[in-house]
């Protein structure tokens, strides 16, 4: 089993809001190519650039599985026209109640439906051999995660933001959910299950009986135009965040 992150997401926010990076992940098993999420309209002129650099064609994604209905996980399904759609039918019924959740982008739902691809999931299901979903609520109703299980890897889950980043995995207490209580009982769920988390804003997780290790870095880059901080050329301003430990509570 082949599993690529293309977008690692990045936790934070600023004085304007939500910064809305989050983690785009390829999986290519038993001849099938799956993305896990889409990301958001800033990865929108990047996505098809960051398949190019992987050695990948967005029209050969054969599964597209939306972890939920929020804006900086799915406002590019559109990309993948040869894709089923994979959406769990706990948060298709709450798109459809018409909820008051401002990341969520309802006018895409009926889009979606559209395609004529959309599958609802109505139970935790192995999707092909070694990959299973996981109703994983909390953040959203009907948020899914996908449990990757194979002899050549550490049992890895991909969490979208039922795991948002290492402090909500390490102790169960989470920001911007629906339901707290049910957050935190996914997250022991998820922790009891994985032994490598890939979350929806932050670095790479690794699960020990004692605490959560960030094993990789985040690393983002902000250009500021020739000009506006300096005449002679663009002006990088980087974001860094190192590699990390947390105990478990």
């Amino acid at each position: 089993m082949k599993v690529d992150v293309l977008f690692q997401g990045f936790p934070g926010r600023m004085t304007r809001g939500y910064m809305s990076w989050s983690s785009i992940v390829y999986v290519e098993h038993a001849g099938h190519k799956i993305l896990f999420d889409t990301g958001g309209m800033g990865e929108r002129n990047e996505l098809p650039k960051r398949f190019a650099e992987h050695g990948l064609r967005i029209d050969d994604i054969d599964i597209l599985v939306l972890s939920h209905f929020h804006h900086d996980h799915v406002m590019n399904f559109d990309y993948f026209r040869n894709a089923r759609i994979l959406l769990h039918e706990k948060e298709a019924a709450w798109v459809l109640s018409n909820p008051d959740d401002w990341p969520q982008p309802k006018y895409l739902f009926p889009v979606l439906q559209g395609t004529g691809r959309l599958e609802q999931i109505r139970k935790d299901e192995e999707i092909l051999p070694g990959i299973q979903t996981l109703l994983s609520p909390g953040h959203t109703p009907g948020c899914m995660s996908l449990v990757l299980r194979d002899r050549d890897m550490p049992t890895t889950v991909l969490a979208g933001d039922a795991v948002k980043n290492i402090t909500e995995l390490a102790t169960g207490q989470v920001g911007m959910s629906l339901d707290n209580a049910e957050s935190a009982k996914t997250i022991r769920r998820i922790r009891e299950i994985a032994e490598i988390v890939v979350p929806g804003h932050d670095r790479i997780l690794q699960v020990t009986p004692d605490k959560i290790i960030a094993t990789t870095s985040c690393h983002e880059v902000i250009t500021v135009p020739q000009g506006v901080l300096d005449v002679a050329a663009p002006k990088q301003i980087e974001l860094v965040i190192q590699p990390t430990s947390m105990a478990i509570q």
